[in-house]
């Protein structure tokens, strides 16, 4: 009886896995008109990012515009199901430039895209390179409760992480008011929203932002090593962003190299954290899938993808 009771429980446990939807984010590294004309590495990085149900994408720096549809042609034609894409405008202060994209199957995610829209800095110069952001409709709500959320992309400058980052809650604040048909009619109103997001914080004058309306804020944070140090990241767990979960630890290595954790998810919304399969915040090593040499994973680009399982 006991054999035939676990057995149940590894079943149940096993169809939840599979019916999981995979979110996941990768920083592409200069995916360019070079880098998009090598139809190998073009291909290798299409079926990494076909793991993924919703995928988040930084740094296409192709100045043609050619370099994201080559990459969603390849994915297509690999994936099972189709992918849509909401790609941004390019974006940074400099003359380079950068991409964002959302890849979303749309088929096995569950999710429909209600809008994406580059953050207008231009009041602000808050960044090199503005937030992407997009709002998505769980087409089919499930026990979590999550019936629409946000997600904020994020590529930060390498030497000014910590600034830009702490500038994300004035995104969160504009985002607020923006919209505020996703906060009037929650356990949390519009206005509790807005004083709970506190901008300048300090250890007297904490955030404590809660929502039914979940903001994730993905990408590559630059969020380690000499960017950020410890001391900071700590001051960023425990004041400025301690009323968001930080899916991705110090444990979990994001660059290839496996020194630094650069990548990182942040999630604000209970339901939506409780309603994330355990463990599966993690990275995807694709050189040890691919059987790579560390030089040969660094062509595709010097970070891995992060990502988490999550039931509707």
């Amino acid at each position: 009886m006991q054999f035939v009771s676990s057995v149940l429980f590894l079943a149940i446990a096993l169809a939840a896995c599979a019916s999981a939807v995979r979110i996941g984010s990768f920083n592409l590294h200069q995916y360019g008109s070079k880098k998009a004309a090598n139809p190998t590495l073009t291909n290798t990085v299409a079926e990494i990012i076909n793991d993924f149900d919703l995928a988040i994408i930084q740094e296409i720096t192709d100045v043609t515009l050619k370099a994201p549809f080559v990459l969603f042609d390849a994915l297509n034609k690999i994936s099972p199901a189709p992918y849509s894409m909401a790609l941004s405008e390019r974006t940074g202060r400099s003359a380079t430039k950068e991409q964002y994209i959302f890849f979303n199957r749309e088929s096995t995610s569950g999710l429909e895209l209600v809008k994406a829209s580059i953050y207008d800095d231009t009041k602000h110069d808050y960044f090199e390179r503005a937030p992407f952001i997009a709002t998505y409709k769980v087409t089919n709500p499930g026990p979590s409760g999550v019936k629409l959320f946000s997600i904020m992309n994020v590529h930060l400058r390498p030497d000014k992480a910590y600034p830009e980052l702490l500038k994300m809650r004035n995104v969160i604040e504009d985002f607020i008011l923006e919209n505020p048909q996703y906060f009037a009619e929650t356990s949390t109103s519009h206005a509790e929203a807005l004083e709970q997001n506190v901008v300048d914080a300090t250890i007297d004058n904490k955030p404590s932002l809660k929502t039914d309306h979940p903001i994730l804020i993905v990408g590559d944070f630059n969020a380690d090593c000499a960017y950020i140090s410890n001391l900071r990241q700590q001051l960023l767990r425990t004041i400025n962003f301690v009323d968001f979960h930080w899916v991705i630890n110090n444990e979990v290595k994001t660059n290839t190299r496996q020194t630094c954790t650069y990548d990182r998810i942040f999630v604000n919304g209970q339901n939506f954290v409780d309603a994330i399969v355990p463990n599966s915040n993690t990275t995807v090593d694709f050189a040890k899938r691919y059987g790579m040499t560390l030089s040969q994973a660094l062509h595709i680009s010097d970070h891995i993808p992060i990502k988490f399982d999550i039931n509707w």
